[in-house]
């Protein structure tokens, strides 16, 4: 969607342009549809590298204040889901992958019973200086879990650390009925296609403040 944003607006520009030129009398020549059309590959460059690269530059985010969180984040979900026996489930070994560019972002978390996948996510930020991670997720529990865990939607939501030791914060809740809390306290810029690996690895470290400043 941003994508077709910037190239409509490009080609407002253009048209503005060739009509401010033919307007002054310059004719449908070459040169001015020459320079246009250069204009607009450039502009659609320079969007691509923002997009990909320069948005995450460390002088660019200490205007913007865009916080980088992209990389695999290490720590464990707290369910409020009572069991039949009247017991609560213990805090679960939780990772979560966030993918990151200067519009989209991207969440899969793993247990090690399901994979979670964003449909839909977005960082915002807070008027008291705060950013969060917002999103929309469908959850898919492995084959030989699910008599007792069905495939289901769910939203969910962390608050970004701004001290040292702070990772991710904040609670989800799901279609059945059930919430509870998530904490993400260790990070690698690794990517681990799995709840095991990453949770068996040595790459992490603790989080710093908008961790990715670098």
């Amino acid at each position: 969607m941003e994508g077709i944003k910037v190239r409509v607006g490009i080609g407002i520009a253009a048209l503005v342009g060739l009509a401010l030129a033919l307007l002054a009398g310059q004719g449908l020549s070459q040169t001015p549809l020459r320079i246009y059309s250069i204009a607009g590959t450039l502009a659609v460059l320079v969007f691509a590298l923002w997009e990909r690269f320069i948005w995450k530059w460390k002088l660019v985010r200490y205007f913007t204040g865009v916080p980088l969180i992209a990389g695999t984040w290490r720590g464990e979900l707290v369910s409020s889901y009572v069991r039949p026996d009247g017991t609560n489930v213990p805090p679960i070994p939780t990772v979560v992958y966030v993918s990151q560019s200067a519009s989209k972002w991207t969440v899969t978390l793993f247990t090690g019973e399901s994979k979670s996948i964003s449909e839909h996510a977005k960082l915002i930020p807070d008027p008291d200086g705060r950013w969060r991670l917002s999103w929309q997720y469908v959850n898919t529990p492995r084959p030989g879990v699910r008599d007792r865990s069905e495939r289901h939607k769910g939203a969910a939501e962390v608050y970004i650390g701004s001290q040292p030791g702070e990772g991710l914060e904040g609670a989800y809740f799901t279609d059945r009925r059930t919430d509870g809390e998530l904490r993400f306290t260790e990070w690698s810029p690794e990517r681990y296609g799995s709840s095991g690996s990453a949770l068996a690895a040595d790459s992490f470290n603790h989080a710093s403040p908008f961790v990715g400043k670098r």
